[in-house]
């Protein structure tokens, strides 16, 4: 198979059982990438951004990775759930704070939506914490289905409390 771009969100807003930081725990999950065939190209900077929806939970950290792969898109969809559940990851609740979180925001351009798999990712357009480190390493990506670029997605989000995050 022809190699495929994918966009990746990363986030975590909790500690490992271990007491690994969110940063730390998603430095992980893209070192397990490699074994994976998914292969990293760039990386945004890091984010600290509220949780969405809005609750008393701790701040989430967030990043984009652009990468590319020879798996098709649930390939990797089902990578990136066993590299979070290799992290600590367990879905129980909606929304709830969690120590990985990494979606698919966009696999090649395609737009694809069955009962397995939806891309690209449903909500990302709704979501500062993706779109502007997504805009950060690509102002000029365009949303497959709205047809519009990251800069312009970016203007047209509420305010969502969003600061790059200086270790």
């Amino acid at each position: 198979m022809q190699k495929q771009k994918i966009i990746i969100s990363i986030g975590g807003n909790i500690k490992s059982e271990d007491g690994t930081h969110p940063i730390k725990v998603a430095i992980k999950a893209i070192d397990y990438f490699k074994d994976y065939s998914i292969k990293v190209t760039e990386q945004s900077s890091w984010y600290e951004t509220e949780p969405i929806p809005k609750s008393n939970q701790p701040n989430f950290f967030n990043c984009i990775v652009f990468a590319n792969t020879i798996l098709n898109e649930l390939d990797v969809l089902k990578s990136l759930h066993k590299i979070e559940h290799k992290l600590g990851r367990r879905r129980t609740l909606v929304n709830e704070a969690r120590v990985i979180d990494l979606d698919l925001i966009d696999y090649s351009n395609k737009i694809l939506k069955n009962k397995e798999i939806i891309v690209p990712q449903p909500r990302a357009h709704q979501r500062r914490f993706v779109m502007e480190p997504l805009a950060e390493l690509d102002k000029n990506w365009v949303h497959p289905v709205l047809k519009i670029n990251s800069k312009t997605i970016l203007k047209n989000l509420d305010n969502q409390n969003i600061k790059i995050f200086n270790e």
